[in-house]
């Protein structure tokens, strides 16, 4: 039995309306959560084992923080650090220092 052109029509918006949509990353969050990250990242330098975060892809610090949260990453502070992060502090984190400039 096929199905009425109007009726695949209002399934397809429904299906697609339907689904949530992802909310932007929360910056001030990040921007409040930052303080810890800059206590170490703002003396990065060219010859520092401490990377350059500002400016940072957002998804790039994303897969790195994660991977030091899953301990896949070895580095004791950061595993520290990133292991009370959640995925939403996370974004929040990655979207801010993918905006900001060394300070």
């Amino acid at each position: 039995m096929a199905m009425k052109p109007r009726l695949r029509s209002l399934i397809v918006i429904l299906s697609v309306t339907a689904t949530p949509a992802r909310a932007a990353p929360d910056i001030a969050l990040g921007r409040y959560l930052s303080g810890e990250c800059v206590t170490c990242h703002r003396t990065a330098t060219a010859t520092t084992t401490i990377p350059n975060i500002f400016g940072m892809a957002a998804v790039t610090m994303k897969q790195v923080i994660k991977a030091y949260r899953d301990k896949r990453l070895d580095n004791a502070v950061m595993q520290d650090i990133a292991g009370r992060l959640k995925d939403e502090e996370i974004e929040a984190l990655a979207a801010y220092f993918e905006e900001t400039k060394r300070p």
